[in-house]
């Protein structure tokens, strides 16, 4: 019901809005000063007077709404965006006019996801596309579907500015927030130091050779190849086992923000534990996400980018609790963890 009554204001709002500049304000005082006494004096110079200064109110009002008017803009988000990121994204402005060009157009956003910053273009001619680069941010994950830009302008003589709503039927996707305090949480440093022993301790059939990463073991470096190409190469055995980590989300019992505050963290740790080459699953009451196998990281980021709240949400029962796996558990309350886990779960609806 919320996004259909935003919906329904947004279509009764009136496509240009105009507002008064200050010379506009005294412009309009010197003109019915100027026809008070013109009046007054019956004087034939003072009426030719007050007739070129409401022509030049006539003429600067067409002369804006034609500027505003036959404007498209689309707009190119880069391919990965996250919440609370600066970015650079693609942005076209087509001049659709076959006959008048627009002047001194400012470009800025309608709410607070899109633009960082307004744009200013001086002028864009008749059929042409300026194309430019612009610093975006989205303050939130989640899909957008209508991104709302304006387009101002207060040509020729600056006495109103109007802006006329821009929306674009684009889709943009925003992942969850990274934020880099979740990975210096003691539970996720302490797992991630027994699952990094723990593959440098499996595997005995050769895999492949790669470059060596500075976070790898140096026992298992080949220095034969490494002396031959000149850098380092690393010998990586044949893994017996999928995931090397899972965490879990508790969908239900979460209160304020604590659902998000999860959300951030468990994307940061998923990247990180991606990047680090290690195996991750995800796991939460409605799906299991295994990166590699089922997905990237990406598709993993993209289910937290969409997921919700599921207030009816059951906890997750001992019996799904594997002895061998390690497990890294986000929930709302210490009663909603399987008691294997209570230890290794974080709580963060809980006061401090």
């Amino acid at each position: 019901m919320r996004r259909f009554w935003q919906r329904l204001k947004n279509a009764l709002r009136p496509r240009i809005a105009q507002r008064i500049t200050r010379a506009g304000l005294w412009f309009t005082i010197t003109i019915l000063l100027t026809g008070v006494g013109a009046f007054l004096s019956a004087n034939n110079l003072i009426f030719l007077i007050l007739s070129a200064l409401l022509a030049t109110l006539i003429v600067s009002g067409n002369l804006n709404r034609l500027t505003l008017a036959g404007l498209e803009v689309e707009f190119e988000p880069p391919k990965h965006l996250f919440a609370q990121e600066n970015v650079s994204g693609g942005i076209a402005i087509r001049n659709t006019k076959s006959w008048f060009p627009s002047f001194a157009l400012r470009l800025s956003s309608a709410s607070e996801n899109g633009l960082r910053r307004p744009v200013f273009i001086p002028l864009i001619g008749p059929g042409e596309v300026v194309k430019f680069d612009a610093e975006v941010r989205f303050a939130r994950r989640g899909r957008y579907r209508e991104n709302g830009f304006e387009i101002s302008s207060r040509f020729p003589f600056g006495f109103a500015e109007r802006r006329a709503a821009v929306t674009l039927l684009a889709e943009v996707l925003v992942y969850p927030e990274m934020e880099e305090r979740h990975l210096t949480e003691p539970l996720f440093v302490e797992l991630l130091a027994e699952a990094e022993a723990r593959r440098q301790g499996r595997g005995t059939e050769f895999h492949q050779l790669r470059p060596y990463r500075h976070e790898d073991d140096a026992r298992h470096i080949d220095w034969r190849t490494s002396a031959r190409h000149g850098e380092m190469y690393l010998r990586e055995f044949a893994v017996e086992q999928l995931e090397d980590v899972e965490l879990w989300l508790d969908l239900g019992g979460w209160r304020t923000d604590g659902f998000e505050q999860a959300i951030r963290a468990v994307a940061a740790q998923a990247f990180e534990l991606d990047r680090r080459g290690l195996h991750v699953k995800l796991r939460t009451q409605e799906c299991e996400i295994a990166v590699p196998g089922q997905a990237d990281i990406y598709g993993l980021l993209k289910y937290l980018a969409l997921v919700d709240l599921e207030p009816l949400a059951r906890p997750f029962p001992e019996s799904s609790v594997s002895t061998t796996a390690l497990v890294l558990l986000y929930t709302a309350a210490s009663e909603r963890a399987p008691a294997p886990l209570v230890n290794r779960a974080i709580f963060l609806s809980e006061p401090s």
